[in-house]
């Protein structure tokens, strides 16, 4: 299927007309056709504004349709370990991924490290054993089993582990940074 025709589907599926995609970018209801025809064939900006008109992006056109649903087999995991801490990263090996899922495993009195870290994005952290410490800036946030965390990368932040059991969080960051 091309380009063309899931803009067609898409622009159907939300109810839109080609007069109003055709409003809210600027390009006549031919051209509009013409694309979603496969007639013609657009630059990447304008490309851009029917996608942007649609809510969508350029990248998800091209999505292989087989990949919608993606099954992950533990031993195709990907697993950073060191002496206090083992992060393991299910979805590492789908390419053009919008999430990061993480399960980070902490031994007793362990943190992700000594300084902490920013970036861009958002996480999500939700602990599935022990108790875990968020530090975000200079306010520490203490979770325990069953407790969640959402914060926006921007801030520095870490984790750690102040207790003598060990701890598990399922962690989920966007964009994709390991």
């Amino acid at each position: 299927m091309g380009y063309g025709t899931k803009l067609r589907e898409i622009r159907k599926k939300l109810g839109m007309t080609l007069e109003d995609i055709s409003q809210k970018t600027g390009f006549t209801k031919s051209f509009i056709s013409q694309i979603e025809n496969g007639k013609n064939s657009p630059s990447i900006a304008s490309l851009k504004k029917i996608c942007y008109a649609l809510g969508t992006t350029i990248s998800e056109l091209f999505e292989d349709e087989r990949n919608i649903v993606n099954i992950f087999k533990y031993e195709d995991y990907n697993v950073l370990k060191n002496k206090s801490i083992t992060m393991t990263f299910p979805a590492s090996k789908l390419v053009n991924r919008k999430l990061e899922p993480i399960i980070i495993e902490l031994d007793p009195y362990s943190e992700t490290g000594s300084e902490s870290y920013q970036h861009i994005g958002e996480e999500f952290g939700y602990v599935l054993e022990g108790e875990m410490s968020v530090v975000i800036g200079n306010e520490e946030h203490n979770l325990k089993q069953g407790e969640s965390i959402y914060f926006s990368s921007n801030l520095p932040h870490r984790i750690r582990n102040r207790n003598d059991k060990p701890a598990k969080a399922f962690w989920v960051g966007t964009p994709p940074s390991f």
